[in-house]
């Protein structure tokens, strides 16, 4: 049975329960974040943001990235369409370093994609999958570096609270100036954003869309030697691309931000 172009195979290297409980944890999480309040609210230059780099990257993976290969014969090990798609996912982390900031621009590529070259079928599964597969774990690990994302600061994380209530009463009064945060310079620490987001945007085609969505959708089988080997591979191969990035990203925020 099809519906839209999806299949519905469950004959999946990751079993549907896991999706099923990868899912909970997500929702939990994003429950957990609302109402701490760590789901920050976005500005009018934060959706610019969103559209503007989605729409470079429906550009690059559609019209830049398909014609390397018309001017050079040289490739490389890994799929250099997701090298660019890498930069611009790290980039708007960094720019607007606010958690649902990825997965927002990502549904807002997902539209684009569909209304310039895939055309809707397979939908709603493909927002899911781009959703889930990565911008929403970047958007976790945007809860503990927030705006420094890309940068080698770091505010100091504690579980007590830093003002008492008058205090932040009288300085949302303006009666005070502001409470400054705790933050701590740690040399080199956008290599491990880099690197951290490198992996997670690299093993997304083979961990989560070889593994389920591709099976699920459209029907084709892997093995599980073979993802395994190439979720590995491609892992590694995105520390390392990450960590090359990590340095264009921190000059590009140092640029249009500003203040670090």
């Amino acid at each position: 049975m099809t519906w839209n172009g999806v299949h519905f195979n469950m004959h999946t290297v990751i079993p549907w329960w896991g999706m099923a409980i990868y899912f909970i944890i997500i929702a939990a999480l994003f429950a957990y974040g609302w109402k701490k309040h760590l789901l920050a609210n976005f500005r009018t230059v934060d959706y610019v943001y969103m559209g503007l780099l989605a729409a470079i990257l429906v550009i690059w993976n559609f019209f830049i990235s398909p014609l390397i290969p018309r001017f050079s014969a040289i490739t490389t090990i890994f799929y250099y369409p997701t090298i660019g798609e890498l930069f611009i996912l790290f980039l708007v982390a960094a720019l607007i370093g606010k958690p649902g900031s990825v997965s927002i621009m990502m549904v807002i590529y997902t539209l684009l994609s569909d209304i310039f070259h895939y055309g809707f079928g397979g939908e709603p599964f493909w927002f899911i999958y781009e959703v889930t597969a990565y911008a929403i774990l970047i958007d976790i690990y945007l809860i503990v570096r927030g705006k420094y994302m890309g940068t080698p600061y770091q505010r100091v994380l504690s579980f007590k609270a830093q003002v008492t209530a008058e205090q932040a009463a009288q300085a949302q009064a303006g009666k005070t100036a502001k409470p400054k945060e705790n933050v701590r310079k740690i040399p080199g620490l956008y290599f491990l954003d880099g690197a951290v987001v490198g992996f997670v945007v690299f093993i997304a085609y083979n961990f989560w869309y070889q593994g389920f969505w591709a099976t699920f959708i459209e029907g084709y089988l892997y093995t599980l030697h073979y993802i395994l080997f190439e979720t590995l591979t491609n892992g590694i191969g995105g520390i390392i691309v990450g960590i090359i990035l990590a340095p264009l990203v921190y000059y590009i925020k140092k640029v249009i931000v500003g203040g670090f």
